[in-house]
């Protein structure tokens, strides 16, 4: 039976340790290299695009006094935080955070859509 020698010991923990700083480097510093946003569009015109990362927070303002929305994004996140809408659907959707999740205000014909650069694994798609 033949033991390990320093110099093989040695051998082993260098490379066990390049192999783990290796994927600790891909997870941590690149978590995430696919780039996500909100496109929000009111009449089919493209207004505004807000970045969906972690740690991130901004606020958008749609319209005036009356008739008016405020998009939020959150971590990650993107919701319609606010309008004075009658029905308020925009609203109670809530949070969307993975594409091609989207929210629609019918009355001030805003929608807030998920994009990713990341190919999408979907199927297909029922018009």
């Amino acid at each position: 039976m033949r033991f390990l020698t320093k110099g093989d010991k040695l051998l082993i923990s260098i490379l066990f340790v390049m192999s783990l700083s290796s994927i600790l480097y891909s997870l941590f510093l690149y978590p995430d290299h696919i780039n996500k946003s909100a496109e929000v569009r009111v009449n089919g015109s493209l207004v505004k695009t807000m970045q969906l990362r972690e740690g991130y927070r901004e606020e958008y303002r749609i319209g005036g006094q009356h008739e008016y929305a405020i998009i939020e994004v959150n971590s990650g996140k993107v919701r319609i935080r606010q309008d004075d809408s009658p029905r308020q659907i925009g609203v109670q959707t809530g949070w969307i955070s993975s594409p091609p999740q989207q929210i629609v205000n019918l009355p001030y014909r805003i929608v807030v859509t998920v994009v990713s650069s990341e190919a999408q694994d979907l199927d297909f798609i029922i018009k």
